[in-house]
């Protein structure tokens, strides 16, 4: 995952998402606790209006009543007296029996004997108000699909007879709930504005802490490829600031250090190549002095010897002196056929022949062309001296170039002794060899170059047959 996407799941996860977690609890809570409050306010209001009902109802009258008497006056008059108080408060009122059927109601066509089914539910709130006391329903939903509530309150015999024979209840639609839904839109609209908020903060905070650190990301890359001159180009006084002044001290000191060891090895070649070129000089003169004595071969080796150290002394600069690569457009299938025969005189010495296996169209690159060149060349030497140690002759050895979905893949193939895993591990590390007479810098320098342009080496060998493979991204030229 790439480090902005990395540090937005982070922000998300510290930030916006407990943020909106605890928004959404506290829309919760609140919605409920203001449902509570409301049902409990409509409860005391409804409980209060059967109370003061329950002062115009003689319960002893009406308790002896039966169906068929809804005709009496003095049913028609409490009736009357229910419905005033309804028309006033907008609740339904009705009187019963501790049996739960009707004996007066407010609502038109209710006979005495009716059952109320929903007080039934209420038992035991009834009992507190048979026992002398008020109480309300929990709220429920009626026949027509509305939200109702009712409050029950507790009927005297008579103004005079304090016993209670009745109940009588007060039931209204639970109007509340549409405050209710009106405190839920607006917690739902206030939480789409603060998610939206969150996010956009979140991801504002994302790219202010990012794109620093992409900054700093390219400059480590480039000084990891031993880009040392440019400056790391990011200031600011946060934490990320005071890295990359870190970074830029770190780099001031590499690029010196890196100087000063340049121009020890640029005086160590000069003092130890003077010597050498006089040994070799000295040692060609011998060799021709004693031409035809047996004593000229010691000569020759020395010649030799002389032309090893020579090779190592260069090979050593080559690698500590690399400079960073000046990109340019190449085309690698026109770079590869050069190599070939380049390494022709080579292959010819040995018996080899070396394949090329490029397409006919170019294959664009931004590479160094002749660092590359150089790469493919040490590569290239290897493999012909490896087909060479098996005793190969012919076709031994392939150069070869295609497109590699958005780049370009080079491969040098070779017949010869099979490279153990072990071993292939540590080919790019500097100093490794498994040669006698080698510095173990080739392919670390190959390893080098290829990095350096952004792209990867990997080997590859299995039954007699070993390949190389250089993936190189295609920039644009």
């Amino acid at each position: 995952m790439r480090p902005r996407a990395t540090i937005l799941l982070k922000l998300l996860l510290a930030f916006a998402v407990p943020s909106l977690a605890l928004f959404a609890i506290f829309g919760y809570v609140a919605l409920e606790v203001t449902r509570q409050d409301l049902d409990a306010e409509l409860g005391t209001r409804l409980e209060a209006v059967a109370a003061s009902a329950s002062t115009h109802v003689r319960g002893k009258y009406l308790v002896e009543l039966g169906p068929g008497d809804e005709e009496e006056r003095g049913y028609q008059n409490v009736v009357q007296k229910l419905r005033a108080v309804s028309e006033v408060t907008g609740a339904r009122l009705y009187v019963f029996d501790r049996g739960f059927t009707s004996r007066a109601d407010s609502a038109a066509g209710v006979a005495i004997g009716t059952r109320y089914y929903q007080a039934e539910l209420d038992r035991v709130e009834l009992e507190r108000v048979f026992a002398g006391g008020t109480a309300a329903s929990v709220t429920f939903t009626d026949a027509e699909g509305r939200r109702v509530k009712a409050g029950y309150a507790p009927v005297h015999a008579s103004e005079t007879e304090p016993e209670i024979v009745l109940a009588i209840g007060a039931e209204a639609p639970a109007a509340y709930f549409r405050r209710l839904d009106d405190l839920r839109d607006s917690l739902l609209l206030w939480g789409a504005m603060l998610t939206a908020v969150v996010l956009a903060a979140t991801f504002l905070a994302a790219l202010l802490i990012t794109r620093p650190v992409r900054t700093l990301a390219a400059a480590a890359t480039r000084i990891g490829q031993g880009d040392l001159e440019r400056p790391i180009g990011l200031g600011g006084s946060d934490e990320l600031g005071v890295l990359a002044q870190t970074m830029e001290t770190m780099r001031a000191q590499l690029a010196e250090r890196d100087a000063r060891t340049q121009q020890m090895l640029a005086g160590i070649a000069h003092e130890v190549r003077n010597p050498l070129a006089g040994i070799q000089l000295y040692a060609g003169i011998l060799r021709d002095e004693l031409a035809g004595d047996e004593r000229a071969a010691h000569a020759a080796k020395i010649d030799r010897e002389v032309g090893y150290l020579e090779r190592v002394v260069r090979e050593f600069l080559d690698y500590a002196r690399r400079p960073a690569p000046e990109l340019g457009p190449v085309d690698a299938a026109a770079l590869v056929r050069e190599v070939a025969e380049l390494l022709g005189g080579d292959a010819d010495a040995t018996g080899l022949e070396v394949e090329v296996d490029v397409p006919d169209a170019p294959l664009a690159l931004a590479a160094d062309a002749g660092q590359l060149r150089r790469a493919l060349l040490n590569l290239g030497k290897n493999a012909i001296q490896a087909a060479t140690e098996v005793g190969e002759r012919g076709k031994a050895v392939r150069l070869a170039a295609r497109a590699d979905g958005a780049g370009v893949e080079l491969s040098v193939w070779n017949r010869g002794p099979v490279i153990t895993a072990e071993t292939s591990g540590r080919l790019f590390q500097p100093f490794f060899t498994t040669r006698e007479k080698g510095t173990g810098l080739g392919l670390a320098f190959v390893a080098e170059i290829v990095r350096a342009h952004g792209g990867e080496v990997s080997v590859t060998s299995d039954a007699g047959e070993t390949t190389f493979r250089v993936k190189l991204p295609a920039r644009g030229s």
